[in-house]
């Protein structure tokens, strides 16, 4: 951690004349002090740093020590502070503050203030919701026993609610339509899986750790275990909830629109899982053919429905 810190004071000096030591510590959140203890550690290694003082003095480097550097455009490097950002924002770790300063420190005066705003028409926001903060805790102990190379135990509840006790190598975590998956071998079932985090409790990590395998990220694309046994349902839907099926499948699945709104192809599984896909939609579905499967989710909400028939508790 502080190599990186010193990497990006050396990366902040090379590309201003001088730069306030309250500045370095905002950048990189860490304290004044601290700040003073890395430039005497540069200064010890050799490196020329000139401390001016008064209102505009501050920390710089001499100038004939200077270099261009041209790996990345500005914007190429914009780009990259905008990913590393949401990354950071999501996991909440003070570890990306020097790399994210170094990476500002190579757009800061090239194409006037305001060329980074100009730039960021798009923004990734993987802020978790307020109801599943707990999913940073859990990324970063996956995180943590991916980098150590250290199993993981966790309980987990599979679709049909049963619950087990796993230990599994993990390897990949997947954000895949608003969900989170954890691509790991697991050693009970002696394969790999893909987990559901949410569905995952009580993780730990094991003091016992493995060999990395030969990893090939598992399919996540349509072709896979997400989509098996589905069925190919004919739905009426409320003009409303057009964008929702857009979305998910594409404009090509919208067949015809009449006047009571569209009918669309929208494939579910057979059974509670998909059913309660559709229930999301509320009144304004409703599934056209084919007939068994209409029977079959009508004889579903009639189960739930009874449930709230007078008399019943």
């Amino acid at each position: 951690m502080r190599m990186e810190r010193l990497i990006a004071i050396v990366m902040l000096l090379m590309e201003r004349d001088t730069v306030s030591a309250g500045e370095l510590a905002d950048k990189l959140e860490v304290s004044r002090r601290t700040i003073f203890r890395d430039i005497d550690t540069l200064s010890a290694a050799g490196l020329p740093i000139v401390v001016t003082r008064g209102s505009a003095g501050g920390v710089g480097l001499m100038k004939t020590y200077k270099v261009d550097r041209k790996l990345f455009t500005p914007k190429d490097v914009r780009q990259l502070i905008a990913g590393l950002q949401s990354y950071g924002q999501l996991l909440e770790q003070r570890e990306y503050a020097p790399i994210l300063a170094k990476l500002e420190s190579m757009t800061e005066g090239k194409e006037g203030p305001n060329a980074r705003t100009r730039d960021e028409y798009v923004t990734v926001d993987l802020e978790p919701n307020r109801g599943n903060r707990a999913l940073r805790t859990l990324l970063k102990v996956i995180e943590t026993a991916w980098s150590e190379k250290r199993y993981l135990l966790f309980h987990y509840t599979d679709k049909n609610g049963t619950e087990s006790l796993r230990k599994a190598e993990p390897y990949k975590a997947v954000y895949k339509e608003s969900h989170w998956y954890l691509q790991a071998f697991c050693v009970d079932r002696q394969e790999y899986r893909i987990f559901k985090l949410a569905r995952m409790s009580d993780v730990r990590l094991s003091n016992e750790t493995f060999t990395p395998r030969d990893f090939t990220p598992l399919p996540m694309d349509g072709s896979d275990w997400m989509t098996q046994d589905l069925v190919p349902v004919l739905i009426r839907i409320d003009p409303s909830i057009k964008d929702q099926i857009v979305e998910r499948f594409g404009e090509d699945h919208l067949l015809a629109r009449d006047e009571n709104g569209y009918l669309a192809k929208y494939p579910i599984a057979d059974r509670e899982e998909g059913y309660q896909v559709l229930l999301r939609f509320g009144a304004k579905c409703e599934i056209v053919e084919p007939e068994s499967v209409r029977q079959n989710f009508k004889n579903y909400l009639c189960k739930i429905l009874e449930k709230y028939r007078c008399g019943n508790r």
